[in-house]
């Protein structure tokens, strides 16, 4: 079996790890970088033509993978549905099969249909967590894994007597910590390489709360201060949603969603699970209309994805009214229509990684709400392993060599384990 990284040894996100072994090649996750040059990549950027993208790395060089290729990979797996493990997913040949999870699948469709990305069709194909499944050659396995984003996955790949791993994002303080623990309990020991993740290796020093605790100091603060709560979380962050709607629940507070992460809740719900969601079974969640997203619903995306939860609508003027009662996610593309609420002041609580803080676009939207009176508060805590979660899962797995991915400090890694091998973008080894 031999593995090409072609990003990923020393670069969070933007992953892509190829393996070939028995005249198969599959590629694990087709990521859309974060990063160009040290800087945060623009979305301008994705409009380049693909000679330029091609220049400048943000397509690797990786042959038979490609719209303009002659196609030459059995399948693409990815491990869940972040821009940077999907994201070039766009530019792949449309005959190459791409196996994801169901609720990946919906999280991508439904970022197609807001306009988020751009729309795009792949030769889908789903496989079950727990249930072996075929690429070419390979044999492999998905284990739903704790993390950020709802449905993700670690696998286990087996071809010709040698067995990889591949971690994915993880972490064990989130709403399933379980899963990283049946994951080390159900798959094979001593495999031939663990690609294990590594965000947060280079801020070790981040204080890591589980989704409990944070959801315990969200209550906290509810009970402490006046007026109403605005929060800002990813729409797709599934736990923090769950985090802020337990806190409220129990502070008898309302909970308020825009109408797209309605629809996020709603399609993951019939998928099978207790996912809270607006419905008749959840009285205490409503749902917000902005008006030019409500707009674009009935001119381009499709009116049922608005009536669906009229019944559950809360207006403006109902939010000026109980503002005091109410919980209420937000982001910036909302100031204008909560300035048409005419809020009293309250508390803002910023729910993401403070990287993201530091655009324009963000930054006037903190302006304007400390200008209204609102406190602006940090409370989050990582979608990614703790360190010492990095070192269960190696102590627990116990394979013959570790490659880190998804890091910026993969040399931290030799200090978990001796069997630790660094890697080189783009430098194929054997496994």
């Amino acid at each position: 079996m031999i593995a090409t990284i072609y990003r990923g040894t020393r670069e969070i996100g933007g992953t892509l790890i190829e393996l070939a072994s028995g005249g198969s090649r599959v590629l694990l996750d087709a990521g859309y970088p974060l990063f160009l040059n040290g800087d945060s990549i623009g979305r301008d950027i994705g409009n380049l033509p693909t000679e330029e993208l091609l220049r400048l790395g943000v397509l690797p060089a990786i042959s038979g993978l490609y719209a303009w290729d002659e196609p030459n990979f059995d399948g693409i797996v990815i491990s869940h549905a972040h821009v940077d493990h999907y994201g070039l997913l766009k530019y792949v040949h449309s005959d190459i099969p791409v196996y994801l999870s169901a609720g990946t699948k919906a999280l991508i469709e439904l970022s197609q249909a807001f306009k988020i990305y751009e729309p795009y069709s792949i030769n889908g194909r789903l496989f079950k967590m727990y249930e072996p499944f075929q690429v070419g050659a390979f044999t492999m396995k998905a284990y739903l894994m704790d993390h950020s984003a709802f449905d993700a996955a670690a696998f286990e790949i087996c071809c010709n007597g040698k067995r990889a791993i591949y971690s994915g994002d993880f972490r064990g303080h989130g709403r399933k910590p379980g899963c990283l623990s049946r994951f080390i309990d159900r798959v094979d020991k001593q495999g031939e390489v663990l690609f294990a993740e590594g965000s947060l290796v280079s801020r070790s020093d981040e204080l890591t709360l589980s989704e409990e605790e944070l959801e315990k100091v969200i209550g906290d603060t509810l009970r402490e201060r006046p007026g109403i709560m605005l929060f800002q979380s990813a729409g797709q962050n599934i736990d923090r949603l769950v985090s802020f709607y337990k806190a409220a629940k129990r502070m008898r507070k309302t909970f308020v969603v825009d109408v797209y992460t309605a629809n996020i809740l709603h399609e993951l719900r019939a998928l099978g699970n207790k996912l809270p969601y607006p419905s008749d079974a959840y009285s205490d969640i409503k749902v917000f209309f902005p008006y030019s997203l409500t707009e674009k619903i009935f001119d381009k995306i499709g009116a049922d994805y608005a009536k669906r939860f009229s019944r559950y609508r809360i207006s403006r003027e109902q939010l000026k009214v109980k503002q005091n009662d109410i919980i209420m996610l937000v982001r910036p593309s909302l100031k204008s229509d909560l300035q048409r609420c005419n809020l009293l002041g309250g508390t803002f609580i910023y729910s993401m990684w403070q990287g993201y803080r530091s655009s324009d676009y963000q930054q006037s939207f903190e302006n304007w709400l400390n200008a209204q009176g609102f406190q602006t508060i940090l409370l989050h805590t990582s979608g990614h392993a703790k360190v010492s979660d990095i070192r269960r899962l190696i102590d627990g797995l116990v394979p013959k060599k570790i490659v880190p991915v998804h890091t910026l400090k993969p040399e931290a890694f030799l200090e978990y384990s001796s069997r630790t091998e660094l890697q080189q973008d783009g430098i194929a080894f054997e496994i």
